[in-house]
């Protein structure tokens, strides 16, 4: 006769099961399944109703079996509790209360993932700041310095305790939650604008003496985040810093952060694309790039993002591709119109048109409802250092469109050569990269 161990064994090898899948399986009743089941405890979740009830077996991290709220932060920086989440032998469960506004498919609408959901991936430590911060917390989390080497269990027993400051509105378990509203009661400590010339080359100095040595290589900005008031509102910034020396890889880094933000303006200007709202300061001999977190609302409000990296793998599953082919596999399910279609179109042939050569999955993203979130990192990487020092010599050689794509390259061009124009003519970007500008914009105008 099977026993309550034979019920969570077949579940821990086979996954979650049916009530009728388990009872064929096992040769039992429901009402001796179901006496099981209460016998087993928190080692197995149930959920649906009737005869749509399913079962998977809960699965322990750091020996504790854990059911984690999954709160959600307002603009108004108000916490709501959203979910549970409850980590399983073959994933996660999701209880929702309620609706998150992302696309799910059959599995997911019935709260079933095959790991974290896809829609909290991004709170994983990831880039320079992530990095410094596992650096920072290894020991005390028990975990590898490096947060790529992290497990799903890794992440979500880091998240649960530590994870406050996080892109997007979620905050994980009761610990991280109360961590947050400790801090909500403490004076917001923002730097005035006559403070940023002394503020500023000291937390990029604090950043690189605690961050991860040579981790600006490969394009990756040394960054550091902080607390604004900028015509009397509080905002929150992402600031980006070149180094301090006087070296041609450090002037070209330089050049890129001023490049950033002018992209962002003409994206706004003649593409009438969203796009992060950023400033240019210079001072203790860095130039910092101070980009305004749209996730962010007042002092402590908060809006959700996802990026497309995520939503890609977890309900797409689309190859490695263009931006445009994320658009046509978003459209195709009917899950953006066509304006949203269009304007990652532009994006896309702006940034192909604009030397972008890192518009990888992470920096595209959305808002519930999938729609589009501010344009970010928008700059021509083509022309960063090797190594973070050294300047290769690369050629701006922009291919014309194929004939589905002529209508959006068309639309693009004209920003993209209003670009490499203001770029040209900008005295804060060294005289050897405004004329490699001038060259690019003299290129984009001879191209039909």
């Amino acid at each position: 006769m099977p026993t309550p161990d034979d019920v969570l064994r077949t579940l821990r090898i086979a996954g979650r099961q049916s009530a009728g899948a388990l009872v064929e399986r096992l040769g039992i009743s429901r009402a001796t399944l179901m006496r099981y089941v209460q016998a087993l405890g928190p080692q197995v979740l149930s959920m649906g109703r009737a005869r749509r009830t399913t079962y998977a077996a809960t699965r322990a991290i750091r020996g504790a079996r854990l059911e984690l709220p999954v709160y959600c932060i307002s603009e108004t920086g108000e916490a709501q509790e959203l979910a549970s989440l409850v980590p399983l032998a073959d994933g996660t469960a999701l209880q929702v209360r309620q609706q998150l506004g992302w696309p799910l498919d059959e599995d997911m609408a019935q709260g079933w993932f095959d790991g974290i959901p896809y829609m909290l991936y991004d709170m994983r430590p990831q880039g320079f700041l992530g990095r410094h911060f596992a650096r920072a917390n290894a020991a005390l989390m028990q975990v590898p310095e490096d947060p790529a080497q992290w497990s799903d269990d890794d992440i979500l027993y880091v998240l649960s305790i530590a994870g406050v400051d996080v892109p997007g509105c979620y905050v994980l378990g009761e610990t991280a939650l109360r961590t947050w509203l400790a801090l909500t009661q403490q004076p917001v400590d923002a730097i005035e604008d006559d403070q940023v010339d002394a503020a500023y080359p000291a937390l990029a100095q604090a950043a690189m003496a605690q961050g991860i040595p040579g981790s600006s290589a490969g394009g990756d900005f040394p960054k550091f985040t902080a607390v604004r008031r900028i015509q009397g509102q509080i905002v929150h910034v992402l600031v980006k810093f070149c180094g301090s020396d006087v070296s041609a890889g450090t002037q070209r880094w330089s050049d890129l952060l001023v490049c950033e933000h002018l992209a962002g303006e003409v994206m706004r200007e003649r593409l009438q694309v969203e796009a992060a709202a950023s400033r240019v300061r210079q001072a203790g001999g860095r130039t910092f790039l101070e980009v305004i977190r749209f996730d962010r609302h007042g002092a402590h409000g908060r809006s959700p993002l996802c990026s497309w990296g995520s939503l890609n793998a977890g309900v797409v599953g689309a190859g490695p591709g263009p931006w445009t082919a994320a658009a046509a596999a978003l459209a195709a399910r009917g899950w953006i119109d066509a304006i949203t279609r269009s304007r990652i179109e532009l994006l896309w042939h702006f940034g192909k048109l604009t030397a972008n050569t890192d518009m990888h999955e992470g920096n595209l993203s959305f808002r519930p409802g999938l729609a589009l979130a501010p344009a970010y990192d928008m700059l021509p990487m083509l022309y960063a250092p090797e190594r973070g020092v050294e300047l290769p010599q690369r050629e701006f050689a922009p291919l014309p469109p194929i004939p589905a794509e002529r209508e959006a390259w068309n639309a693009a061009r004209p920003a993209a050569v209003a670009f490499w124009e203001r770029a040209a003519a900008d005295a804060r970007i060294s005289a050897g990269f405004r004329a490699i500008c001038a060259a690019n914009a003299q290129r984009l105008h001879a191209m039909h």
